[in-house]
């Protein structure tokens, strides 16, 4: 394994515009092959500073695999313009001493007194709009999960998502419908956006349709990567585990407000 990492020099003021194009910009990195995982940490004592750092499985995968693809140069695009002067990319290999044996990087729970606001918010603009707050829940399990699926959501690229129907079961919930409202939340449990349920199908695990993977909009969209990364997801973090003809809650949903700042 290798690590990538540089530090990013912000143009001063500019720091909450690279933060929502970071997000953004994600997707195309975790979408890489030989791509682990990664994170972004702002500076302490010079907040215009960022620490990137990737997991990659070779050097070849992000020196050529990546940095040769035309998926880089949308990263580029992205990213670049935010930085002075440009960085430099460094890389090292295999930690020589840990102090602890796994990262966790956990979704925090909903703030409800953000979620309360947020929900009033919502009737104000929207008088039609039920009085009882809807659930709050945010994608995934992990921080970095939520928010990169959350920009999606928000960029109108997903427009559906997938459940283990046992899962409900297991933790006593309802299976959700046409026209459940839901709230959704960023990895800090705060609101960010109102979606709408717009249809539900219950359907065994191989047969979920390579069109309702496009509309999960994530990685290359493609069915192929949506069972990978699905399967993966089961096995680790569902307490039934993964089945091949599990049944799978396919939802899809439309946004029907968003909240782009996040406001106490």
């Amino acid at each position: 394994m290798i690590t990538e990492s540089v530090v990013l020099p912000v143009r001063a003021g500019y720091e909450p515009a690279f933060e929502r194009a970071f997000r953004s910009a994600e997707r195309i990195i975790a979408r890489q092959h030989g791509y682990l995982s990664h994170s972004l940490r702002r500076g302490v004592e010079e907040p215009s500073t960022y620490l990137l750092t990737v997991e990659w499985e070779t050097l070849e995968d992000h020196e050529v695999g990546f940095r040769g693809s035309v998926d880089y140069q949308e990263w580029r695009a992205l990213l670049h313009p935010f930085y002075e002067p440009v960085p430099t990319v460094l890389h090292y290999a295999d930690e020589l001493a840990s102090g602890s044996a796994a990262w966790l990087d956990e979704a925090r729970d909903a703030d409800a007194a953000a979620v309360t606001a947020f929900w009033a918010r919502c009737r104000e603009d929207m008088p039609a709009l039920p009085e009882p707050e809807p659930e709050a829940w945010c994608f995934g399990v992990t921080a970095g999960t939520a928010d990169g699926l959350l920009e999606l959501v928000l960029a109108g690229v997903k427009t559906g998502t997938a459940s283990s129907l046992r899962d409900y079961a297991d933790e006593g919930e309802a299976v959700p419908e046409a026209g459940t409202l839901s709230i959704i939340l960023d990895g800090s449990g705060r609101p960010r956006a109102l979606v709408e349920t717009t249809a539900v199908d219950v359907v065994p695990f191989t047969e979920v349709t390579p069109e309702h993977a496009a509309l999960e909009g994530e990685g290359d969209r493609s069915l192929e990567y949506w069972r990978a990364v699905h399967e993966e997801f089961w096995r680790t973090y569902s307490p039934q585990g993964f089945r091949a003809d599990m049944p799978v809650v396919c939802e899809r949903f439309r946004l029907v407000r968003a909240e782009s700042d996040p406001r106490p």
